[in-house]
């Protein structure tokens, strides 16, 4: 899969589903010029080609019981490839876990994690490091205020 394989239609619709998955083909097709069945054979060619990953509803953490969002900067002992898989899978498979960015610099890894109180971030990076003794530090931020927060990537 290469950027020629999306064209200028392709990049309207990514631009627009980006940030409202649940509009209809219809009103989609309205914007980008084709007909409702183009814009969904299109939507679904991208989903077959994998550039569209997944179609999800983004969620307010403080309406849910999960306000604080914490930024740990991870270090690792040693970066051998099957430790960090462990490490990896381990992360994948924990919900409280937003995101997480095998990184340059200062840390290994960052990951943001989400969590009702300080506590269970407490709880959560026990967690990790006794799961993946590989962990040398993690270093914290704690999110004071949302500024951005979204997923769309620019197509152009």
């Amino acid at each position: 899969m290469s950027t020629e394989d999306i064209d200028d239609y392709d990049r309207k619709i990514l631009e627009i589903i980006q940030v409202d998955a649940e509009l209809p083909a219809s009103t989609i097709a309205e914007v980008v010029n084709l007909s409702a069945s183009a814009v969904q054979r299109r939507i679904k060619r991208l989903k077959d080609l994998g550039v569209i990953v997944a179609t999800v509803a983004v969620v307010d953490g403080k309406k849910v019981g999960r306000p604080l969002v914490f930024l740990a900067a991870v270090e690792v002992e040693r970066e051998r490839k099957d430790l960090l898989n462990q490490l990896k899978k381990w992360l994948l498979g924990e919900s409280y876990v937003q995101q997480a960015f095998y990184t340059t610099g200062a840390s290994d890894l960052t990951v943001i994690i989400t969590a009702k109180d300080v506590e269970e971030y407490d709880h959560i990076t026990q967690m990790m490091v006794e799961m993946n003794p590989n962990i040398k530090r993690i270093n914290t931020s704690v999110c004071l205020q949302i500024y951005k927060r979204g997923s769309v990537i620019p197509t152009d």
